[in-house]
């Protein structure tokens, strides 16, 4: 028990500095520096996702959506370095949900404190507590390459599956050397055991097919048109009938657009 009561302190001195210099404990769903009154806040909030964005820098609002059944809609954004982002989160349901982005660590850490202190209300530029049939704005620069996740950390909507992901794709101007070790690494091993045919097409291996959700998990090389290196991600597709034209270890060609801040295959097929 002793050993415990340490652990959970310990924590609580780790998760602020996880998140930010400015995170506060707080009731109630306010937002840090709300009116952005401040002409440069975000050095001081600098984390590793990114940083708290300025209104007059947003590029586009991307909208998602949270529901009772604990899933976020949509569920993967594909976002490119440097791009600073308006998140319309928006609570569907009948009870409160939040959303907060950070890396897998801090979001895994995070969320083991709020299990042991539910009643914990926290708040910071990361951070949005959204009432049912409630909306409220994010305002994010992402600043690093890499995945990041952003997740509803009320006791037991994480472990129910209500979670997705950001990849922020390297900036044209990005060189190679700063993409993160994991992606580099993917793209050496699916560069290696793919060639391209067909600049248009994104070269890749099928390892999971979910009709119900209308979803496709593939390994794949570089996707040029996205700026993105290749790895191992979940996608959506635009015709539901793609997901019965395929199976598990196919070797497959596909397209893939952004539309809404969401990644989806147009054109799928499979490799001759």
């Amino acid at each position: 028990m002793k050993s415990k009561k340490h652990h959970l302190l310990a924590l609580a001195l780790v998760i602020p500095t996880l998140f930010s210099p400015l995170l506060v404990w707080a009731h109630g769903d306010e937002h840090l520096d709300p009116n952005m009154k401040v002409d440069n806040p975000i050095k001081a909030q600098t984390q590793a996702a990114g940083q708290q964005g300025m209104p007059r820098d947003v590029t586009r609002t991307i909208e998602i959506g949270m529901n009772d059944q604990l899933r976020f809609s949509p569920d993967s954004l594909l976002v490119q370095q440097g791009e600073t982002i308006r998140l319309r989160i928006t609570n569907n349901g009948k009870i409160p949900h939040e959303f907060v982005l950070g890396t897998r660590d801090e979001i895994m850490q995070h969320a083991e404190m709020m299990n042991a202190m539910p009643n914990m209300v926290h708040s910071s530029a990361n951070i949005a507590h959204v009432l049912p049939d409630k909306s409220t704005d994010i305002i994010w620069q992402f600043s690093q390459v890499g995945e990041f996740v952003f997740a509803c950390l009320i006791p037991g909507h994480l472990p129910a599956g209500m979670a997705g992901k950001i990849i922020v794709a390297a900036s044209p101007e990005t060189p190679s050397s700063a993409m993160p070790v994991a992606a580099t690494e993917a793209k050496a091993e699916t560069n290696d055991s793919m060639t391209a045919v067909d600049d248009r097409y994104t070269q890749g291996e099928i390892r999971k097919v979910d009709i119900a959700q209308g979803k496709l998990t593939i390994k794949h090389g570089d996707i040029k048109n996205l700026g993105m290196p290749g790895m191992t991600m979940v996608f959506r597709v635009k015709d539901p009938a793609m997901v019965k034209t395929v199976k598990a270890g196919d070797a497959v060609q596909f397209v893939v657009e952004l539309e809404k801040g969401m990644m989806v295959i147009t054109e799928l097929k499979k490799k001759p």
